[in-house]
């Protein structure tokens, strides 16, 4: 006997475009994902980087899970939807984001801010780079009138990303807390 494995993903929205993509290269939307999955797995093998966009929860969330039911009227379930869709998350992990920070104070972000925070990060890693460089020029006796300046533009990156995150964290808390 022949036994099938599957997948079943929820695409949140993403269903139209996953379809055209996959028509593009002449596969099936199993095919595609076949595909995607080899190429991910083939490249965690070579122990090399996969771009792929990881959300962690703290182990509490980790832990067993209890079914609810929640019973919306139509309007509320079409603006939940909509809302949902804007944060692009599916319905349900949206609804589950809001019960969570109300209950934690913690903001809970989306795909969005994931890739916002992770750009952050990549600018952090020059910062990082540019400080270590500046830290070996003093040690040296290397430092020459532009290190000030140097030390300006670096002093100005931290504080675009302190913005930036804080901004980011802030707007969560706000959407949340509502």
């Amino acid at each position: 006997m022949h036994v099938r494995e599957r997948l079943c993903v929820e695409l949140a929205g993403l269903r139209a475009d996953w379809e055209v993509w996959c028509a593009r290269r002449g596969m099936t939307t199993g095919e595609g994902a076949r595909q995607l999955i080899t190429a991910a797995l083939d490249a965690e093998g070579a122990d090399s980087d996969v771009p792929v966009a990881t959300g962690t929860r703290s182990s509490e969330v980790d832990g067993p899970r209890r079914r609810i039911e929640v019973r919306l009227t139509p309007a509320e379930l079409e603006a939940v939807g909509k809302r949902a869709a804007a944060s692009s998350v599916t319905l349900n992990r949206w609804i589950v984001a809001l019960i969570r920070a109300h209950l934690t104070g913690e903001p809970q972000l989306g795909q969005v801010e994931m890739r916002l925070l992770s750009d952050s990060n990549q600018q952090l890693a020059t910062v990082s780079r540019w400080l270590a460089q500046l830290a070996r020029d003093a040690a040296a006796g290397r430092l020459t009138p532009d290190t000030e300046s140097n030390i300006g533009a670096v002093r100005q990156l931290i504080g675009t990303h302190l913005r930036a995150v804080t901004a980011l964290i802030r707007a969560s808390l706000d959407r949340w807390s509502r």
